[in-house]
């Protein structure tokens, strides 16, 4: 495990928050995965895809909203809304499956990883329940 994984398992070990730890890729990113229940979504899963070379981590929140490829240009708009509206955590279309995920990477040095990963848990986990009825409402609307 990477030295940056560690620090962050153990900052969520202190915390009593579970994860899983997926281990490292073939390419030498260490995952670990968290699931919350939230306010408007049922389940959001964060995945962390650590760095080699422990100064950075990106973190993917993968099928936020699935929708028909008729929905394309609604969905667009409806990201670039929300994009303009957070700062930390961006909204993308994956067009090989239409859906929308939102995506944070965070650079931090060695001494910090554990406190600014379990801030950026909970700055995902907000902007993301914050703009999924905005994003229901592009799918449905």
């Amino acid at each position: 495990m990477l030295s940056s994984t560690r620090q962050f398992t153990d900052a969520m070990d202190n915390k009593g928050i579970k994860y899983e730890y997926k281990g490292t890729t073939d390419s030498g990113k260490d995952i670990v995965v968290l699931s919350y229940t939230c306010e408007n979504i049922s389940t959001l899963t964060l995945r962390f895809f650590f760095d080699e070379d422990c100064e950075a981590v990106a973190i993917r929140m993968f099928d936020l909203v699935k929708f028909p490829e008729s929905k394309l240009p609604t969905m667009l708009a409806a990201i670039n809304q929300q994009n303009a509206r957070f700062r930390f955590v961006k909204f993308v279309i994956d067009t090989n499956d239409h859906t929308v995920q939102a995506e944070a990477d965070v650079a931090f040095r060695s001494h910090d990883v554990g406190d600014i990963c379990l801030e950026y848990v909970s700055r995902c986990i907000n902007i993301c329940d914050d703009a999924y009825p905005e994003l229901m409402k592009a799918l449905w609307g």
